[in-house]
């Protein structure tokens, strides 16, 4: 009788006993159905995952910190061969980025100094386009080496594609008085 009742048990015993035990992670929200109706449909894309992989935010806030530097040449890496940059002022340019960088010199060259004081980075993608973007916005201030020094509110959006920049955008204002 007791071996009967060892041989019944034997199997629960066999599969309670588990040297790799599973590890427990927390389930993820389920991110919930947008069923909403809005006043309006957006030009480009409102299916955004956020965050996205943080790398790109990461290359392009170093991009920044080179920038803000006058480390012109380091920023070659981070682009594409081409490159659109389009800036707050209305300027739009389509091309190769040793060309973007002779801009970017000459910009720097005007200045004592600058700086940049980031508000927030978020890195994004695009499911519907299937792309990758990086938003950053800061305060930038800078010190001309003739006239008078400036401060505005900044907000880019930088699109990332296979690791390396190959489109970005500019928005300012004037700080509130």
């Amino acid at each position: 009788m007791k071996q009967l009742i060892l041989l019944l048990f034997l199997p629960f015993i066999l599969f309670s006993c588990n040297t790799n035990p599973a590890t427990e992670t927390a389930p993820k929200p389920a991110t919930p159905a947008d069923t909403l109706s809005y006043a309006y449909k957006a030009s480009y894309s409102s299916d955004f995952t956020v965050p996205a992989n943080p790398v790109n935010a990461q290359k392009v806030l170093k991009v920044w910190k080179m920038f803000e530097t006058a480390d012109i040449q380091a920023m070659r890496p981070y682009y594409a061969d081409t490159v659109i940059y389009e800036d707050a002022g209305g300027m739009r340019f389509h091309g190769p980025t040793e060309k973007l960088l002779a801009y970017a010199k000459q910009d720097i060259a005007g200045l004592d100094s600058m700086r940049f004081d980031i508000s927030a980075w978020q890195s994004s993608h695009s499911n519907d386009r299937n792309e990758d973007w990086v938003s950053i916005w800061s305060t930038e201030r800078r010190y001309p080496k003739n006239g008078h020094p400036d401060t505005v509110l900044m907000q880019e959006n930088w699109k990332v594609k296979d690791g390396l920049v190959v489109y970005f955008n500019q928005y300012l204002t004037k700080l509130p008085k």
